[in-house]
């Protein structure tokens, strides 16, 4: 019900809704993963650590999704490309977990 309505803001194309109905549906998940790359990247950027930070960033954005979702996509289609999110956060919240407790040498 709420994807349709947030979608429905932005657009009034049915077909352009039930899409995003979709997408929004795999993706949410991700949205509360990613509170840990982001806060550690953050983090890092904060304790003026900013290629690490860099690191966190460029997995997240580039590095992990843009394969996953071309393999991904293969695979499901477009929905292939949809899941390609919220996995990229999953794998990107154990590397910002490594790559943070690595910069600050602490335990995490």
């Amino acid at each position: 019900m709420i994807p349709g309505q947030l979608i429905g803001l932005f657009t009034e194309n049915a077909a352009t809704v039930a899409a995003g109905k979709t997408a929004l549906r795999i993706i949410s998940g991700g949205f509360i993963v990613s509170a840990v790359s982001v806060t550690a990247s953050g983090a890092l950027e904060g304790l003026g650590k900013g290629t690490p930070s860099l690191v966190i960033s460029l997995c997240r954005y580039l590095v992990i999704i843009v394969p996953l979702a071309f393999l991904l996509s293969r695979v499901l289609g477009a929905a292939g490309v949809w899941h390609a999110f919220w996995i990229t956060e999953l794998f990107t919240a154990g590397i910002a977990l490594a790559v943070y407790r690595k910069a600050v040498q602490i335990k995490v």
